[in-house]
């Protein structure tokens, strides 16, 4: 009882010198402040958390290490000195002790785990078992530092997952100074240089083009699936790819402060939300203090300290509370290397509960893939082969998804440009080229207008006809002359039909369509895909309404979309998942974004659900068993108090290690990959091994919706 006195003593005095201190600070500050005077910093170090815990763990090794030497010579020398560093060691476990009663205990009447926590601890020293005591603290800290550590790392693997390999500060840049390109590292890069970005290079920063023109591939942070016509005043974004051209781009925002590197910030809020079967495990366990601490009593009663004892220590609301967040990380860890952003974890936990799907049709049951539909001759000189040949010429080079249509066209018509010489090209928003004493443009109505190529009426009323349709035009020019329009449409997603057979196996009872398109279409595309539902005109302030009508039939509403227009819906959706990319993550409103549009992601997310559902069971089980464990333990099997600590900390880890094994499936698939990426580019080409690289063409592509037009080839009066 002497030791249990000196503790208590030694904390309370701490406690009072600590509140004199803080009186006297605040006495100074009223009295600068009187004085108009400027009130001095306090010069007191303050120990960072990760220092704190350090200091920590070691003062409660050597706090083990007094109480071992006290129980092998138990002079009074060797007592004094554990009890002093005992009493050091535990001065920030008591606050949490104190905040429990002060807080918990007497204003919000409940009974916090800490309170439980330090009750056994004060047994124990008061039963002069100082060397438990000792070891129990110690044991708490060190399942701190666990879970601290598997926070943190966990975290860090999220984030190194996104932004790893997109902010190598040692990536090589270059800049202008004084005239002249100089090679610098990324890091060195600062706001207002004059950065060279060229073709087939990633753009590195966020900034506005200074000088040139090109054709910039948005896909990932903008989620558009044609590339985009960049010219001076515009602006341009970190992540995206230059497909053709040269720019100088003044720099604004670089690194972590780019649009793409705000992620992060909106990520952060992963760790802060709770999942429902974590609250419902945390009730559980917090409606399980009092009778702890009433079983306690009675194993007082019955067994004595010891059994009172063993019964505190047997509580793990602690390991409870710590499972379900750093699962949830951990499983976004797992979706973000699948191309997933999930912005709050407990939206992967809801997803179980999502029974009906509403798909935007344009742009999300339609991929980026293009197909050439209709050839419109415009001149009289010349065939719809004549027309598409002199497109193939400019675009065989390309990559791009409108050059890959063009050029697939033109091998089902027999065409061969392929082997074609002096051809000579020339970097603009679209494509010239000179060949057989000819000069061919090909490219966008922007482009023609720059080129100072007219329109003449019927090209402009036939432009503003497809593009009600929602397809694209691709314009080409002979001589200065338009010669005709290629008109493209996008195709249905390959994979549509058996992700939503897959869909269904998850539990999915209801599939529906809601589009802008005009009916026929829409209806083709719902008879073709078998949904439950579709919805065609509907205007974007009515897809709320078409979300809120299934909603009061009692069902759970998950809005899968890729556009602005799709905003309301997404937002009156129980759950809302997009494709319009990475980066638009810091704007757009749904819940999750698809970075690579893949509709099977979606079937990965329903599996990621599931595994986290599974997860957490498992977990909440494995520390309920600590539980029953130490009170059947108690009660029936004179279970020891070293016993019962050491079932209380395998178990509690082992919770904590079951929550940190979708990480490890991470680092698996990485290690397993890394190889074959190794050798995938030490046999890639080089950007210039298939020859020069030409500037394309930006075509105005507007994904609106529209049905498809038959090609009709017509011969030339």
């Amino acid at each position: 009882m002497i030791d249990l006195a000196i503790v208590l003593l030694s904390y309370s005095g701490v406690r009072l010198y600590e509140k004199h201190k803080k009186n006297k600070a605040l006495k100074e500050i009223q009295k600068a402040a009187k004085d108009l005077s400027i009130i001095p910093p306090t010069n007191e170090p303050k120990l960072t958390p990760k220092a704190q815990q350090h200091r920590s763990n070691v003062m409660s090794g050597v706090t083990l290490g007094t109480a071992a030497l006290r129980m092998l010579n138990p002079s009074p020398v060797f007592a004094l000195i554990n009890i002093a560093s005992y009493t050091y060691t535990m001065l920030p476990f008591y606050r949490q002790v104190e905040i429990a009663v002060k807080q918990r205990l007497l204003k919000d009447h409940k009974v916090d785990s800490y309170l439980l926590m330090g009750i056994g601890n004060l047994l124990l020293i008061g039963m002069n078992r100082y060397f438990i005591a000792a070891l129990g603290l110690s044991l708490a800290y060190i399942s701190e530092s666990i879970t601290t550590r598997a926070t943190n790392t966990a975290q860090q693997n999220l984030h190194d997952n996104l932004f790893g390999q997109l902010f190598d500060p040692n990536q090589k840049a270059w800049i202008i100074q004084d005239g002249v390109e100089l090679e610098v590292t990324l890091e060195q890069v600062q706001q207002g240089d004059i950065l060279v970005v060229k073709a087939g290079e990633a753009i590195p920063v966020d900034g506005v083009v200074a000088e040139g023109m090109a054709s910039v591939d948005q896909h990932a942070f903008t989620g558009e699936s044609y590339p985009v016509e960049k010219g001076v005043g515009e602006a341009v974004f970190a992540s995206t790819l230059m497909l053709t051209g040269k720019l100088q781009v003044k720099v604004e925002k670089s690194g972590r402060d780019t649009a793409i590197g705000k992620l992060g910030d909106i990520l952060a809020q992963a760790f802060q939300g709770k999942t429902d079967i974590q609250l419902r495990g945390e009730q559980w366990a917090e409606a399980a203090n009092l009778p702890f601490l009433l079983l306690a009593g009675v194993g007082l009663v019955f067994s004595g300290p010891t059994g009172a004892m063993v019964i505190l220590g047997g509580n793990t609301v602690q390991a409870i509370r710590l499972l379900a967040p750093l699962a949830t990380i951990n499983y976004q860890s797992v979706a973000s290397s699948e191309h997933i952003l999930i912005k709050q974890g407990q939206r992967l936990e809801q997803i179980s509960s999502i029974d009906t799907l509403l798909f935007d049709k344009t742009g999300t049951l339609t991929d980026g893939a293009l197909n050439v539909s209709a050839i419109h001759v415009v001149h009289a000189d010349y065939l719809e082969t004549d027309v598409l040949f002199y497109a193939a010429l400019a675009e065989h080079q390309l990559t791009h998804p409108i050059a890959k249509a063009i050029m697939q066209h033109a091998a089902l018509a027999g065409l061969d440009v392929d082997n074609l010489d002096n051809i000579e090209y020339r970097q603009g928003f679209g494509i010239v080229v000179q060949f057989d004493k000819r000069t061919i443009h090909v490219g966008s109505a922007r482009f023609m207008s720059v080129e100072g190529i007219a329109l003449p009426d019927s090209v402009a009323a036939l432009q503003s006809r497809i593009h009600e349709q929602g397809h694209s035009l691709v314009m080409v020019a002979v001589d200065l002359e338009i010669a005709g329009l290629i008109e493209l449409q996008a195709t249905l997603r390959p994979e549509v039909q058996a992700v939503f057979k897959r869909l269904r196996e998850h539990g999915i009872k209801h599939i529906g369509i809601v589009s802008g398109d005009h009916a026929a279409p829409t209806q083709k595309l719902a008879e073709q895909l078998k949904v439950d539902s579709f919805f065609a005109e509907v205007l974007p302030e009515d897809k709320a309404g078409i979300v809120r009508q299934f909603q009061a039939e009692g069902r759970n509403v998950c809005f899968i979309g890729d556009g602005v227009n799709d905003t309301i819906a997404m937002r009156q959706a129980d759950l809302s998942i997009s494709l319009r990319g990475a980066t638009t993550l810091a704007i757009d409103v749904a819940d999750i974004i698809l970075t690579d549009p893949d509709l099977n992601r979606l079937c990965e997310l329903m599996v990621l659900s599931e595994k986290l559902e599974n997860n957490l069971k498992r977990g909440l089980l494995i520390c309920y068993t600590g539980m029953g464990i130490v009170l059947v333990g108690s009660f029936f099997a004179n279970l020891g108090i070293l016993t019962a600590m050491g079932v209380h900390f395998v178990l509690g880890s082992s919770a904590i290690g079951n929550s940190m094994l979708p990480l490890l499936e991470v680092n698996k698939d990485n290690a397993e990959a890394a190889p074959e990426n190794h050798e995938a580019h030490s046999h890639a080409p080089s950007p210039t091994a298939s020859g020069p690289v030409v500037q394309s063409h930006a075509a105005s592509v507007q994904p609106l919706p529209g049905s498809v037009t038959t090609p009709q080839r017509k011969k030339a009066a």
